[in-house]
C-alpha cells in the first residue's frame, strides 16, 4: 500500500493545554494568547503592534487583551517616557499566575513566560508616575494598577481638568466611586459593568455638564 507522508516546518510552537481548555476563555482570547506565545521574545508588544499583524481591529484586540487580564493569563504595566507618552510592558502566562503559586505581581514575575521588556519591579516608582487622580481611583480599588485603560483615564481626566478645574472634576470622581461602590459594583440599573472605563466616562463627563448647568443657573 502506498505511504503519504505530510512534510512538518520546523516552525511550530509548543501550546499548553491549561488555557487551550480554560472554559472562562473565550476562542478569541485563547487566539490571542496563542499568538502571542508564539511571537519571539524580542518582540516590540504593543495594541496597535498586534492590530497590524492581525485581521482583528483594535476595538477586539483590547477586548481580548482584558479577558486575558481579567483571568490572571496577562499583565499589563504601564510606563511613561520622558516626553509624557504612554507605553506598556506585557507578562504573558500560559496558566493564570495564581496557579502558579504567586499571590501577588511580585511572585508572578518569577514566573512569568514571555517577558518582553525590562521591567520595573518597583510598585512605589510605578504609581509615582500616575497623574494623583487616577492614584486616587487606584487606591479606592475603581481599577488596578495593571489595568489597561489606564492611559485613557489619564487622558480623559487631564482634558476635563483643563475644561472644569480640578475642584469639580476630583468631587464628581469621589461621587463615581462612592456610588458604584454602595451600588455593590453595579450600574443605576443594577447590571454588571462590562466596560468599566466607559461607565466612568460617561458619568464623568454627565455630572460635570449638570454641576456646570446648575452653577450657571445659580443653584
Amino acid at each position: 500500500m502506498p505511504v503519504f507522508k505530510i512534510e512538518k516546518t520546523k516552525d511550530y510552537t509548543v501550546m499548553s493545554n491549561y488555557y487551550l481548555q480554560d472554559k472562562n476563555l473565550s476562542y478569541k482570547a485563547k487566539g490571542l494568547l496563542s499568538f502571542m506565545l508564539s511571537l519571539p521574545d524580542y518582540w516590540d508588544y504593543s495594541v496597535n503592534g498586534l492590530v497590524a499583524v492581525s485581521k482583528e481591529g483594535r476595538k477586539a484586540i483590547l477586548s481580548s487583551l482584558k479577558e486575558l487580564e481579567k483571568n490572571k493569563y496577562l499583565i499589563r504595566e504601564k510606563k511613561q517616557d520622558k516626553k509624557g507618552r504612554f507605553d506598556c510592558d506585557y507578562y504573558i502566562y500560559e496558566k493564570p499566575y495564581t496557579h502558579l503559586g504567586c499571590t501577588d505581581k511580585g511572585d508572578a514575575e518569577k514566573d512569568t513566560q514571555i517577558n518582553t521588556k525590562n521591567k520595573n519591579t518597583n510598585n512605589k516608582d510605578k504609581k509615582d508616575k500616575l497623574s494623583p487622580l487616577v492614584k486616587e481611583l487606584i487606591n479606592r480599588w475603581f481599577i488596578s494598577d495593571s489595568d489597561l485603560d489606564i492611559p485613557f483615564y489619564d487622558e480623559l481626566l487631564e482634558s476635563k481638568i483643563n475644561e472644569y478645574g480640578y475642584f469639580d472634576v476630583i468631587k464628581v470622581c469621589g461621587y463615581i466611586v462612592d456610588k458604584w461602590k454602595s451600588n455593590n459594583e453595579l450600574d443605576e440599573n443594577d447590571y454588571e459593568i462590562t466596560n468599566k472605563y466607559g461607565y466612568f466616562k460617561t458619568a464623568l463627563e454627565n455630572n460635570l455638564k449638570k454641576i456646570n448647568e446648575d452653577t450657571r443657573l445659580g443653584y
